[in-house]
């Protein structure tokens, strides 16, 4: 408790927490029969999506710390391994998971699946988080050159050159129909946030505690507004609720920018007092987020597509909170044995 950053460490336990509503209410959405059912759990989903930038902010704000040293040992020998075997195993674990549960693969299809998993990305959908982390450790060593020799002012500047033209260019391109020429030679969002969570960590932007808050929940209006939008427009108006459906299914949406912005920077403004229980909770969930991430999708597709279990026919929304509740439990637990297993407790 004493080594860790007590905001960042609250911050990744409740966007550990939103990653499961998130992914649980979105798994949920297949069973839903109504337009209303369905702009439920996708409002509640999208609402969620500050989670991931959150996470890339909080490995910002750590990686790209100017007094952290950052060693060929560390970065060949323990960031970019872990990622690296955590990708083959899990995507193996993943395979043999659908072959002997849904698909009934022989075993020749299998290891055609493994391998295609693995290096075409055929996997399950959350596993491309592995793929981003791969890259960023890649280009560490460049980020922290910019990070530790930058001015405050180019830091700004290189947040607003990211936010143009991998942001505010994009949807404005989409919402118009039209393909913008300009573009800028990156291929992601997400260094934007990388470099987001250190600007925030260090103080280069200041934002008042209560400001962030309320962009936050603001932010999250607007996303539950545009959901339930663009799901009851589908009919009425499909190209404005494609175009909408579009902006809400990826991280570079100026709104979830914003969503992210605000909790961060929430979090960063509160006091350290240390609240005991709270905290305890907090770096538990923090030390095992990375092992609740991998495993608890294997626990939703159990639930969902092996038992095959409608939680609309057994409270419906109630039954998906329940459903969220006893996934990051057990994926939890599963994960804090795994931590007493030599080997694996250096990948989870």
């Amino acid at each position: 408790m004493n080594n860790r950053i007590l905001y960042l460490s609250r911050l990744k336990a409740l966007a550990c927490i939103a990653v499961v509503i998130l992914h649980g209410f979105y798994a949920a959405n297949a069973f839903a029969a109504t337009t209303g059912a369905q702009s439920a759990m996708l409002s509640i989903r999208n609402a969620m999506m500050w989670a991931v930038p959150c996470f890339v902010m909080a490995s910002g704000a750590l990686l790209l710390d100017r007094n952290r040293i950052l060693s060929n040992k560390k970065l060949f020998g323990k960031y970019i391994p872990r990622m690296a075997i955590a990708l083959v195993v899990f995507s193996l674990l993943f395979s043999v998971f659908d072959a002997a549960l849904i698909k009934h693969s022989s075993f020749g299809e299998t290891v055609k699946d493994i391998f295609s998993d693995i290096f075409i990305g055929t996997g399950w959908a959350h596993m491309w988080y592995i793929y981003l982390m791969l890259a960023i450790y890649l280009l560490l060593p460049f980020y922290k050159m910019i990070s530790s020799n930058a001015k405050p002012n180019e830091l700004k500047y290189l947040l607003l050159v990211y936010c143009l033209f991998m942001s505010v260019i994009p949807f404005i391109g989409t919402l118009s129909g039209k393909s913008l020429p300009f573009y800028i030679c990156v291929y992601t969002i997400y260094p934007f946030y990388l470099f987001l969570g250190h600007v925030l960590h260090i103080g280069v932007i200041k934002l008042p505690k209560n400001a962030c808050g309320l962009m936050f929940l603001i932010c999250i209006g607007i996303t539950a507004m545009l959901t339930a939008y663009s799901r009851g427009a589908a009919e009425t108006a499909p190209v404005a609720s494609a175009r909408i459906t579009a902006f809400l299914e990826g991280y570079s949406f100026p709104i979830y920018i914003a969503a992210s912005i605000g909790a961060f920077g929430y979090f960063r403004r509160t006091k350290n007092k240390p609240f005991p229980v709270l905290d305890t909770i907090a770096a538990e969930l923090d030390n095992c987020s990375f092992g609740i991430y991998l495993i608890h999708m294997a626990v939703l597709k159990y639930i969902f597509a092996v038992m095959k279990f409608n939680p609309f026919e057994h409270g419906g929304t109630i039954a998906v909170i329940g459903i969220c509740i006893v996934t990051l439990i057990i994926s939890y637990v599963i994960t804090r044995v795994l931590k007493f297993v030599p080997y694996v407790n250096k990948i989870i």
